[in-house]
């Protein structure tokens, strides 16, 4: 004949086995809940520092760019200023050969090339007055034979100017002017002598 005292010690030994059972269950669910949740964690820990790691190679990289356009932008204002003063200097020692043309044998067959050009232009504008600007040199050489080949149809006068030789025709009643003189040679060509010393620069530049 069982006890009391014996069934409570039963039932107490299987209260005991149905708490351990329940607890190890909960135990290894409690478990397996932190484990995802570590590793959801890492994951997004992972991915936060990815997008931190991506963000700041991009700014990284937008910075390197604009530092990049910025060096070129300053290299290519430093390129262009030196061109300038090369053509700057070209253009001064272009105007000192020229000087000295003026007082070479070859500048009268230039000075009559420039007559006969104007005497052309000056076909539909006979009996008009026409001013010959000169240099000071070209007036006190030149000015009486210019004016003698011009004067035969027009009535021409003579007055100075600063430009190195040829001349400047002036027809005052039809506010035209003919500019023959070596300046305008030189800024009608300004383009052609500017692209040409600097495509010679930047060959020099390549060839080392």
């Amino acid at each position: 004949m069982v006890t009391i005292e014996e069934k409570l010690l039963l039932f107490s030994k299987l209260l005991n086995q149905s708490m351990n059972q329940k607890y190890e269950e909960e135990l290894h669910k409690l478990e397996k809940d932190i484990q995802l949740k570590i590793q959801n964690a890492k994951e997004k820990v992972d991915r936060e520092a990815e997008e931190i790691i991506e963000r700041a190679q991009r700014k990284a990289e937008s910075k390197y760019a604009e530092c990049l356009s910025k060096s070129k932008l300053v290299i290519n204002k430093e390129i262009m200023a030196l061109k300038e003063k090369y053509f700057q200097i070209f253009m001064d020692n272009l105007k000192t050969n020229l000087h000295g043309f003026v007082q070479s044998k070859e500048y009268k067959t230039y000075l009559d090339k420039n007559i006969n050009r104007l005497k052309s232009q000056l076909k539909n504008h006979e009996n008009s007055e026409v001013i010959l600007c000169l240099s000071t040199k070209d007036f006190n050489k030149y000015g009486d034979y210019i004016k003698k080949e011009i004067d035969k149809k027009h009535r021409v006068s003579l007055k100075t100017t600063d430009i190195i030789g040829g001349f400047i025709a002036l027809i005052p009643s039809e506010n035209i002017k003919y500019d023959l003189s070596l300046e305008s040679i030189l800024e009608d060509n300004k383009t052609f002598i500017m692209q040409t010393l600097f495509d010679a620069l930047e060959a020099g530049e390549y060839n080392g």
